[in-house]
């Protein structure tokens, strides 16, 4: 299709449609081994306790998650992303124990995710003591529980627990990134540290999905004229978006079948 008939043929299409199609390309819910994605440093899977059946109802705390003392990184790293513009990081988090928020010592317990390196969450979180700082505000639907004994090293004086669904948190959805390769650090830190059997964390039902839609040719998060006059100048041989391929059925082969993917993933927007 030549250059001055998209002009004709777009002209239906000339508003610009946010493009939002979720792909889940990363789940574990720590029931089974833990997957080979993980350095998790000395993280280990352990029983829930109390934490069962807090949650959502289609994402609760079970049988058992990932915990950690706090200083501890655990990193996923997920290679062969296919073609995205953002990312999403959904899981259940758990504050385990005598977190101390915000402050000195032994205060300073900071949450920190960082993606690819970049920090996208940092924020602490307090359970010993009703007076102490804690800076992070959930959102609504976030907090399940908070300062209630939940197991560990419970029950009473510090070691109260708290449990929230950051896959609420908008925080955590539609993150910018567009690479084929994705690293993801988990870690508290901060001048409180202490033990695992003084404080720690953990997380269940690790959800990582891609933002993707095969109309966002060029992932700028819109579809509209843009994204045809790239698809057909990358299908024509010429230049291609970032992280684009005009192979849009994935079949290994780049052909007219491809060019009518594209049109009805245009038309059919996301």
């Amino acid at each position: 299709m030549r250059p001055s008939l998209l002009f004709v043929y777009l002209a239906c299409f000339s508003a610009a449609v946010p493009a939002a199609a979720q792909t889940t390309v990363f789940f574990s819910d720590f029931e089974s081994p833990l997957p080979p994605h993980f350095n998790p440093g000395v993280a280990a899977l352990t029983g829930v306790q109390g934490y069962q059946g807090l949650g959502p109802a289609d994402s609760v705390f079970s049988g058992s998650f990932l915990r950690s003392p706090t200083a501890n990184p655990v990193t996923l790293t997920l290679t062969d992303l296919p073609p995205h513009r953002s990312i999403n990081i959904h899981f259940l988090f758990a504050a385990i124990d005598s977190l101390d928020g915000t402050g000195t010592f032994p205060q300073g317990d900071f949450f920190r995710v960082n993606v690819d390196g970049v920090t996208i969450f940092r924020e602490s979180f307090a359970n010993a003591l009703e007076s102490q700082i804690q800076s992070y505000n959930p959102p609504p639907g976030v907090q399940l529980a908070r300062r209630v004994d939940l197991g560990f090293s419970g029950p009473g004086g510090f070691y109260t627990d708290s449990a929230y669904n950051l896959a609420a948190d908008p925080a955590f959805s539609d993150i910018p990134h567009s690479a084929t390769t994705l690293s993801i650090s988990f870690i508290i830190e901060g001048p409180g540290i202490q033990p695992l059997t003084d404080e720690s964390w953990a997380f269940d039902n690790l959800r990582i999905s891609i933002n993707t839609c095969a109309a966002d040719f060029n992932a700028d998060g819109f579809v509209d004229f843009f994204d045809f006059l790239d698809f057909v100048d990358c299908f024509e041989g010429g230049s291609c978006p970032p992280n684009a391929s005009p192979d849009i059925d994935h079949d290994g082969f780049v052909d007219f079948f491809d060019y009518i993917a594209f049109v009805d993933a245009f038309e059919t927007g996301c």
